[in-house]
C-alpha cells in the first residue's frame, strides 16, 4: 500500500496538495483521478511513499486519507513545466493546480492516457541541445513581422527545429495560419478552442508523429506540445485583447507562456505593431533585447485627416453623426470603385440614454449597467438592451427617478451610423458586422465576401470587424470612439492608440477619424504613427500614478448583497494590514441584482511576489476574487 501526494487540478480554493492511498505503484508526474467531496477531479502525482513507513503519521493525521481512483496516464507533465507553474502560482497568489488547469486544455487531460505526452525529449533528427533562453521584442508593421516569421521558419527548418506561435484569439490564429501556410503545407498546424475533441486529438497526434520540423499556431490553453524540438516561441499580437483568462486565477497568458519557455530554455519573441508599455519598459531597462531593427514610427501610405465634430451641428438635435468630410469620402469611394471600412466601437443606436430633466442615466434593472438603445429590425421600434447581462425591454418608458419623458440618447452606435449613411446614400452597397447581426464565423465571412466583391461598397463594423478584416483596404474611417475616453481606466489610451495604429496600417489611401475630443494627444500620435512619443508620455503618466510597469496591481472583487460584500472587504483590509486597500464601487456596481465592489493594492514591482502577502491573499474568504495586474480596473 502506498500513500501518494497530488496537486489537484482545480481553480476552486483548495489545499495546494492532497494525500490518498493506493495499492498501485504510480510514477511521479502521472495524471490521476481523485475523489474530492462529491466528485472526481484530475491531479498530478508529486510524491509516493510506502504506507508501512508512514503508520504513525497516518494514525495522527487530522483528516481521513481516502482511496485513490483510477490512474489516467503515466508521466505526462515535464518537470520544467511544473516548475514554471510553481513560479506562476507564487506570482498570481494561487495554487499550482489552478495554474495548470488554466494552461492545459481539458481535452488533453481527459485523453492523457491515449495521446503522446509532452515530454521534453528531442527527436532522433536533432543532434544538438537547446540553447540558452533569451527574450526579444519585435515592433513593426504586420507585413514586416510576417516576413520575419517566414524567414525564421526557413532558418529553423534548416536547423531541424520547430516553432510555436501563440495568439490571443482564434481569429488572430486563423489570419496568421493563412499568411504562413503557403510553402509549408503539411508542416503547419493550429490548436484552439474552436476545434472539436476529435480534431484536437488528431492534430496533437499529427504534431507528435510528423518526422519533420513544424510550426504550431495555438492559443494559450495549449501551452504544452508533444515536441522536444521547439526552440522558438513567438507571442504574437502581444498588445491585443484576450490574453487574460476569464476565470480564476486570471492568468496573463503572455507572462505564463514566457515563463514556461524560459524554463524550457527556449527563445521567446514578443511581437506586435505597438508593444505594451510594460514590454517597452523591459526593453529600455535591458531586461530584453531587440529582435530586429525597431520601428518607433509606423509607416503608412494613407493620407490622414482628423475631423473636429464640434464644428458641425445638426438642426434637429445639435448632434451630427456624419461629417461633410466623411460624406465626401463615401462619395469618392463610390466614384472610384474602391472600398471603405467605417469603425464604430459601440453596438446599437446609442450607447447611453440620459433623462433631459434630472440627468439620470437609464440603467439595466438587473445589473445597473447603462443600457444601450437599439432599433428592432422587424418593426423599427426602439428597445433598451443591457450588454452586460442581456436584459431587454421596450424603450417606451419614462425616467425611473423623476418620471420625465425627455429621455435623450447620447453617443454614437453602429446602428445610428448605418441609418445616417443609408439616409444620405440610399443606393450605396452598405454592409455591417457586429455581434448583434453577425453572430457566427460563417455570417461574418459571408458579409466580407460580398463586401470584397462589390467595388464602391462600404462596410460598417465594430472591433469585431477589425479582427476579421485582414486585407488592405483603400479607405478607413472612424465614425466615433469618444465613448472609450469615458472609461476610468489607465489602459484606455493605449487601447485607442493600438486601434489607430492597426487601422492606419490597414488603409492604403486614406484614414479619417471623427471626434469631439481633438485635443487628446493620442490622435496626433496615432494618426502620425508616432510610437516613441506616445510611449514616453504613457510611461511618464504611469510612473506618476504608480501603475504597471512601476507597480504590481492587486485587485480584489466581492459580489453579493451590500452587507455581505462590505463585511468581506473589511475582513480583507484587516487581514492585509499594513497594506493600504483602496475600496471603490465597480463601474457596473450591480450585476444581476448583486452589488459589486473592488479593492486595489499597489505594490512596487521589485517587491513582488511577496510570500507573506501571497499567503494572506490565498487565505481571503471564498467570496473575494483576486486578480494580479488585471486587464481593467473597472
Amino acid at each position: 500500500m502506498n500513500i501518494i501526494t497530488v496537486i489537484p487540478l482545480s481553480r476552486a480554493k483548495l489545499a495546494a496538495e492532497l494525500s490518498y492511498f493506493t495499492s498501485a505503484d504510480i510514477p511521479l508526474g502521472a495524471i490521476v483521478s481523485v475523489p474530492l467531496r462529491s466528485k472526481s477531479i484530475h491531479a498530478i502525482v508529486t510524491e509516493s511513499r510506502r504506507a508501512e513507513d508512514e503508520k504513525i503519521d497516518i494514525k495522527n493525521a487530522p483528516f481521513e486519507i481516502r482511496k485513490l481512483s483510477k490512474v489516467k496516464a503515466a508521466v505526462f507533465f515535464p518537470a520544467a513545466f511544473v516548475d514554471a507553474c510553481k513560479i506562476l502560482a507564487a506570482y498570481y497568489a494561487t495554487t499550482v493546480g489552478a495554474v495548470i488547469d488554466s494552461l492545459v486544455s481539458g481535452v488533453l487531460l481527459e485523453n492523457a492516457a491515449k495521446i503522446s505526452p509532452p515530454l521534453p525529449k528531442q527527436p532522433s533528427f536533432m543532434s544538438s541541445p537547446l540553447p540558452k533562453d533569451e527574450t526579444f521584442a519585435i515592433q513593426g508593421d504586420d507585413a514586416d513581422r510576417l516576413s520575419s516569421w517566414r524567414s525564421l521558419i526557413r532558418q529553423e527548418f534548416a536547423r531541424k527545429r520547430s516553432i510555436a506561435i501563440y495568439v490571443p484569439t482564434i481569429e488572430d490564429g486563423e489570419q496568421i495560419f493563412a499568411a504562413l501556410e503557403k510553402g509549408i503545407e503539411g508542416y503547419i498546424f493550429k490548436l484552439n478552442g474552436s476545434l472539436d475533441h476529435k480534431k484536437i486529438i488528431g492534430t496533437w497526434s499529427a504534431i507528435a508523429d510528423t518526422d519533420h520540423p513544424i510550426v504550431v499556431i495555438a492559443t494559450g490553453s495549449f501551452s504544452l506540445m508533444p515536441r522536444g524540438d521547439i526552440e522558438t516561441v513567438i507571442i504574437e499580437r502581444e498588445n491585443g485583447r484576450g490574453w487574460i483568462t476569464q476565470k480564476s486565477p486570471y492568468l496573463d497568458l503572455r507572462h505564463a507562456l514566457e515563463t514556461i519557455a524560459r524554463k524550457r530554455r527556449q527563445t521567446v519573441f514578443l511581437s506586435d505593431g505597438l508593444l505594451r508599455t510594460e514590454t517597452l519598459r523591459r526593453l529600455d531597462s535591458g531586461e530584453i533585447d531587440q529582435g530586429s531593427p525597431f520601428k518607433w514610427r509606423s509607416i503608412s501610405t494613407a493620407r490622414d485627416l482628423l475631423v473636429d465634430m464640434r464644428t458641425y451641428k445638426a438642426s434637429e438635435n445639435n448632434f451630427k453623426i456624419i461629417s461633410p468630410e466623411l460624406e465626401k469620402l463615401i462619395e469618392r469611394n463610390r466614384e472610384e470603385s474602391t472600398h471603405l471600412y467605417i469603425l464604430t466601437v459601440r453596438r446599437g443606436t446609442a450607447p447611453m440614454t440620459v433623462c433631459g430633466d434630472c440627468e439620470t442615466i437609464v440603467a439595466c434593472k438587473n445589473c445597473s449597467a447603462p443600457v444601450v438603445l437599439h432599433a428592432s429590425p422587424e418593426n423599427g421600434k426602439n428597445y433598451f438592451m443591457c450588454h452586460k447581462c442581456g436584459e431587454r425591454r421596450s424603450a417606451d418608458e419614462e425616467c425611473a427617478v423623476c418620471g420625465g419623458w425627455r429621455l435623450t440618447p447620447l453617443g454614437v452606435g453602429i446602428d445610428r451610423v448605418h441609418e445616417e449613411v443609408r439616409k444620405k446614400f440610399p443606393d450605396a452597397d452598405i454592409f455591417k458586422i457586429d455581434s448583434d447581426t453577425t453572430r457566427t464565423e460563417k455570417q461574418i465571412n459571408d458579409v466580407l465576401e460580398k463586401f470584397r466583391a462589390r467595388p464602391g461598397s462600404v462596410i460598417l463594423g465594430t472591433e469585431l470587424a477589425m479582427h476579421h478584416l485582414t486585407d488592405k483596404i483603400d479607405h478607413v474611417a472612424v465614425a466615433s470612439l469618444d465613448s472609450l475616453f469615458a472609461l476610468p481606466d489607465f489602459r484606455v489610451e493605449e487601447r485607442i492608440m493600438y486601434m489607430l495604429i492597426r487601422l492606419r496600417a490597414q488603409a492604403t489611401r486614406s484614414i479619417l477619424v471623427q471626434t469631439r475630443k481633438p485635443e487628446e494627444r493620442v490622435f496626433e500620435y496615432g494618426l502620425k504613427g508616432n510610437l516613441s512619443d506616445f510611449y514616453r508620455l504613457t510611461l511618464s503618466e504611469r510612473k506618476q500614478f504608480l501603475y504597471p510597469p512601476f507597480a504590481v496591481l492587486v485587485k480584489l472583487t466581492s459580489e453579493g448583497n451590500k452587507e455581505a460584500i462590505a463585511k468581506n472587504m473589511a475582513t480583507a483590509r484587516k487581514l492585509l494590514e499594513p497594506l493600504e486597500v483602496d475600496v471603490f464601487p465597480a463601474f457596473t456596481s450591480t450585476v444581476r441584482g448583486r452589488s459589486v465592489i473592488h479593492g486595489l493594492i499597489k505594490i512596487e514591482s521589485h517587491a513582488w511576489p511577496d510570500p507573506e502577502i501571497n499567503a494572506k491573499l490565498r487565505s481571503l474568504p471564498p467570496g473575494i476574487a483576486v486578480r494580479i495586474n488585471p486587464e481593467s480596473l473597472l
